[in-house]
């Protein structure tokens, strides 16, 4: 696996290098106590350690197969190669009842005709979007999260599932666990991100570990209450404090993420044990392979790996 991930993925780390990371980010977290920071690094390498490889949640319940998700997919023209992939994926490995597919993009023939054939819906982007994409004037990376964040006030199930379209899945997807909403973690690391939730929540303390997954199941309530939040916060609607606030100086980069946000905000609620579990993600970023090598990915992989994402994120 080491040696794959050394051939796929650039951005691999070397153990010396991830020390060293973490080293970093201890620093960081002892400006709120060295025993806040030492609390902070035992539940790191806990969860990337530990709990990665045994995560100990029960098996799902009748109740938790019977929770429907709609499933939000925003995408472009340029990702339609492995949206039929992904499309494909949901289906075959979803266990929730679906109750509908929204493929989210600009107009598109191909999109539209691959949403048909996959018993999806087309949704236009301006449908969904707080304002319409012209009058907006942000990268698509933005308008994506957008689409996701604001979904919460257009979908009818209590949870939706967001995926990012070059994304697949490779397993059984149980999203929820002992009553508890299922809400994954990698190792992704920003710095960037690091800014914008101080700027969110007003402190540095950071969770220790990314939920950067490239998919999530947000709870639609959650996501209002934090949309709410973030007007309160900044005293303009939320899209607007994201542009004007969040990501103003960086058109060129990654300074933002829906992900991470989300995580965020419900590890930093009050009892959000009782209501989430946590769960190794168990993902692969791939910079830029050939759709047509999906096969030999997946025997090279292995059995443990959850999804395979066709694009380098920044790490």
């Amino acid at each position: 696996m080491r040696a794959l991930a050394r051939n796929l993925f650039p951005a691999y780390r070397s153990p010396m290098n991830r020390i060293a990371i973490a080293l970093q980010s201890v620093r960081r977290e002892s400006a709120n106590g060295m025993g806040y920071a030492l609390r902070w690094f035992w539940l790191r390498f806990y969860l990337r350690m530990i709990r990665r490889r045994w995560p100990g949640l029960p098996a799902p319940t009748a109740a938790d197969l019977a929770r429907p998700l709609t499933i939000v997919i925003p995408s472009t023209e340029k990702d339609a190669a492995i949206l039929e992939h992904c499309l494909q994926s949901v289906r075959e490995t979803v266990a929730n009842p679906i109750a509908a597919i929204w493929i989210v993009a600009p107009e598109s023939e191909r999109i539209r005709a691959l949403a048909t054939a996959h018993q999806a819906q087309f949704v236009h982007e301006d449908k969904i979007l707080p304002r319409p994409a012209a009058e907006l004037k942000v990268r698509g990376w933005l308008l994506q999260q957008f689409i996701k964040l604001n979904a919460a006030n257009f979908v009818e199930t209590n949870d939706y599932l967001v995926l990012d379209s070059d994304t697949l899945f490779l397993r059984p997807q149980y999203f929820f666990r002992g009553g508890r909403t299922v809400l994954r973690y990698s190792d992704q690391y920003e710095l960037l991100y690091n800014r914008s939730l101080s700027l969110i929540f007003g402190h540095t303390r950071r969770f220790p570990v990314s939920f950067v997954t490239h998919h999530s199941v947000f709870e639609r309530s959650a996501i209002q209450s934090l949309l709410a939040a973030l007007e309160q916060r900044f005293q303009l609607p939320w899209w607007k404090a994201i542009i004007e606030v969040i990501d103003r100086g960086h058109s060129h980069m990654i300074s933002f993420a829906e992900y991470e946000l989300y995580g965020h905000f419900i590890t930093d609620q009050p009892g959000w044990k009782k209501r989430f579990a946590l769960e190794y993600w168990n993902g692969l970023d791939l910079e830029g392979p050939d759709i047509a090598s999906l096969d030999k990915l997946r025997r090279e992989v292995g059995p443990r790996c959850n999804s395979l994402s066709f694009h380098r994120h920044t790490q």
